[in-house]
């Protein structure tokens, strides 16, 4: 391996250390007996050991490995995170596994890592110039990240904390690395502590720290379906019309779903005296239509394109093939509020008024008060008018390990509204109703804080 690089002193790299690197302002600081590694082109490796103690590659005084190219490696690790030879890639950096700590890691272009990237250590950082794609991310609240590009990473576990998400879902450390990378503190068999040397012996072997993500329940099997067939019929119109998304303020509902709107109009009296039909809304990227339910309880379907002035055509009799856009966004329609029924009713409104009045979060100052559960945060918000006289909603705020947010509000007489801010984003957002691995990470998060709330306030789980 040594034949391949060329061993020179730091200063000779001056011109070739990006601004952003911590070389570029201290590589004066070393004489020219401290040598970097020097290799021009791609390079791939089945390993490399960043370690003090094991010269790289057969020299003493190597404190920084330079890549001009791409590289490819099986597994980069160091056991040793309080000092250890720095890495500079100015290509890709492609591995398996990674874990680091005691240098700067710079990638100039783009870090992909097949299974876990782990960074240790408060001595350490990692800069991405690219983007950032690895499966597992194990990070601890002192080791940095610097990425300038996208993140893609489906799992995120902390190890101080022992939790973590995957895919939007919460989960523990335990279910996401090998037993072997844990050990007991104390006899108790609750607390336990993440070994970061193990992690690197077991790479060093050529071993996945990895346990079986695949085998992790995501998403909760409905034990009963709202709807059970998708005929446009009298019944179906009906349960629409006194489903959970009705509520008894106002004789409509309607959302957005994938670029669809919906509107679903109970039969009522309007403000005019003229009695409503009940009645379903859709419009499409080239339709208006209308679902009718007539007094003889015959249903009628209407539609028109969204050409300004075009008028309403009775479609009901047509043949089948000529009404398929109609069935596909009236089962749509139906999907959303199936999943709405098996999510929305079961966090109650008395619950969180319950949680919204005990009094020590009634002490709480809302703009810098709440609690830590591991590296999930829960705030809160009580109702107020604000400064231009509009009512503001209560609600329970959750932040998430990978820093997204689930707002849980009183904002209508029959459920808890919830919905959901995106990580780096401002602003929430509707809960679409086909997102169901959303849905469920919401309702995941929110038994994780009626646990922690029983067991910290020892508020009664079943008070809702």
């Amino acid at each position: 391996m040594s034949n391949v690089f060329q061993f020179i002193p730091i200063s000779k790299l001056a011109d070739k250390f990006p601004e952003n690197s911590w070389w570029a302002s201290h590589y004066t600081d070393f004489s020219d007996d401290n040598l970097a590694a020097y290799y021009k082109g791609d390079l791939q490796l089945p390993f490399l050991d960043l370690d003090w103690d094991i010269p790289f590659p057969q020299q003493d005084n190597v404190i920084i490995i330079f890549i001009e190219g791409h590289l490819t490696v099986d597994h980069l690790y160091n056991a040793e995170t309080d000092g250890a030879i720095g890495l500079m890639v100015m290509g890709n950096l492609t591995a398996k596994n990674i874990a680091v700590g005691g240098q700067e890691i710079y990638v100039h272009g783009h870090l992909t890592v097949e299974d876990i990237l782990c960074g240790s250590y408060n001595h350490g950082e990692m800069i991405v110039n690219g983007h950032l794609q690895a499966t597992v991310l194990v990070q601890d609240d002192e080791y940095r990240f610097n990425v300038n590009g996208q993140k893609s990473l489906p799992c995120i576990v902390n190890v101080w904390h022992g939790d973590g998400v995957y895919q939007e879902l919460p989960i523990r450390i335990e279910d996401v690395l090998i037993d072997e990378v844990f050990y007991d503190m104390d006899d108790d068999e609750e607390d336990i502590e993440f070994s970061f040397v193990t992690l690197v012996s077991i790479l060093k072997e050529g071993r996945s720290a990895l346990s079986n993500l695949q085998g992790i329940p995501q998403i909760k099997k409905a034990t009963h379906v709202y709807f059970t067939d998708n005929h446009i019929d009298v019944e179906n119109i009906l349960k629409l019309t006194e489903c959970i998304l009705m509520t008894g303020d106002k004789p409509y509902f309607d959302f957005e779903e994938q670029g669809v709107h919906f509107t679903v109009q109970r039969a009522h009296i309007g403000g005019d005296g003229d009695n409503t039909n009940d009645s379903i809304y859709m419009k499409t990227s080239q339709y208006h239509y209308f679902i009718w339910l007539n007094e003889d309880q015959t249903v009628s379907l209407l539609r028109k394109s969204l050409d300004e002035g075009d008028e309403w055509w009775d479609i009901t009799d047509l043949p089948q093939e000529h009404l398929v856009d109609i069935q596909d966004h009236w089962i749509m329609l139906l999907t959303c509020v199936n999943v709405a029924t098996l999510y929305v009713p079961t966090i109650k409104i008395q619950y969180v008024e319950h949680i919204l009045q005990h009094p020590e979060i009634q002490e709480l100052d809302e703009n810098e008060d709440g609690f830590w559960d591991g590296s999930k945060y829960y705030s809160f918000r009580h109702a107020y008018t604000d400064e231009d006289g509009d009512f503001i909603h209560a609600r329970i705020e959750i932040q998430t390990p990978d820093e997204a947010y689930y707002f849980y509000s009183l904002e209508n007489p029959s459920y808890v509204s919830r919905h959901y801010q995106p990580p780096n984003h401002f602003g929430r957002h509707e809960i679409a109703f086909l997102n169901t691995r959303r849905w469920e990470a919401s309702e995941q998060y929110f038994e994780r804080f009626k646990q922690f709330m029983s067991q910290n306030f020892k508020i009664d789980i079943s008070a809702e």
